[in-house]
This record gives C-alpha cells, structure tokens and sequence, in this order.
C-alpha cells in the first residue's frame, strides 16, 4: 500500500517587527484539523519534523514555530524583553494557522517551557483554541536555590550576556529523531573511553 507524504513549506510570520520562522507541513489529503507546536526554550520547530510528518499524515496541518531568538527567528539570541513577547508569537501564528485553515479545529502543543508558553497563550485567548496539549511540561525548574539566586542577579547586571553553549550545539540545526537528546551528550564506548555523539 503507498502513501502520500505530508507536504512541507517554511513560512515567516511578522511580530513587533520581528520576521518569526514558521514550518509548514500539510497533509496529502483533506484537512481534518490544525495544530500549532511550541517549542522549549533550548529548541526550535525543526526538532519536531518526525512528529509533525505523523501528524500531518493524520490529516492535520502542523505549524511549528520557532519563537524569537531562536531557530531561524529574528531576535537577539536567547533573550526576551519580557515573557509577552514570546506569547505575541503564539498569537501570531495560530492566527496564521487559523486563516489558513478555517472553521477547523484548532490545536496547540507545547512543549517543555514552551507548555508554559502554551498556557499563557491558552489564559488570555481561551476561544481560540479547541484543545490544549503540553507535553514534558516545564513547570518547575530543577536547581538549586543559589544557583538560580546567581543567574537572577547576573540577568539585572548584565541581561544581554550569553553562557556559552557546547560545542557543536547549535540553535539552528535540525536534530535527527534517532540521536541523543543532547547533541553533545558522552557515552562510554566498549573500552570505557568517551566520544562525542555525532
């Protein structure tokens, strides 16, 4: 038996003047719904191709975005003025989704900190949507009290300032389904010696 593959496009959405990077997948045959994916904060939309080729294969139109800073979004790199900005794109794209798409149901996932995104979103629009779903919900962050004392204080003297990320971790890229949650996660090999994971 043959199937029909999703459809996939890229999209730009404009937010406070801001180009928002938006994948598009639409499905082979008639649209039974949409649903918009919200990434975590150390991610972007193309992380969720695999389960957006699924989805899309089920009749839905999936959008996926990449929040500003992120991905192939506009805005400085892993910084926000404040959290609105980030629900401002949410918005954005789910009206994009909704006037591509309409009279049909209308989905959100989020995913990680992008759950926390999502709920927001879901709070100050609740007609929007038909459904919510949140998928590894970040609603707690697992540090220790002086560790996020420091990185509080450190925000207020210097807001705009990067940690460093590991080598070969990069904001753009694409991670293949298969690989490591973790693109420079370490694992012993037969010897016991360390390699990176490609």
């Amino acid at each position: 038996m043959t199937h029909a593959s999703a459809s996939t496009s890229d999209l730009r959405v404009e937010v406070d003047g801001l180009r928002i990077f938006v994948r598009f997948w639409h499905p082979p045959g008639k649209v039974r719904g949409v649903i918009t994916i919200v990434p975590g904060f150390n991610s972007h939309g193309g992380y969720y191709a695999w389960p957006a080729e699924q989805l899309a294969a089920r009749g839905l139109a999936v959008y996926a975005l990449d929040l500003r800073g992120r991905g192939h979004s506009d805005g400085e790199r892993f910084y926000v003025e404040k959290f609105a900005d980030y629900i401002n794109d949410v918005v954005a794209v789910v009206s994009l989704a909704k006037e591509r798409e309409p009279g049909l149901p209308t989905f959100l996932l989020g995913h990680s900190a992008g759950g926390v995104v999502a709920c927001l979103y879901t709070l100050e629009h609740p007609g929007e949507l038909t459904g919510l779903i949140c998928e590894s919900f970040a609603h707690e962050i697992p540090a220790p009290d002086f560790a996020l004392a420091v990185f509080k204080g450190l925000s207020h003297v210097a807001p705009h300032a990067l940690l460093s990320r590991p080598q070969g971790c990069r904001d753009h890229e694409q991670r293949p389904p298969h690989r490591a949650r973790d693109a420079t996660h370490k694992d012993a090999g037969r010897n016991g010696s360390r390699r990176r994971a490609s």
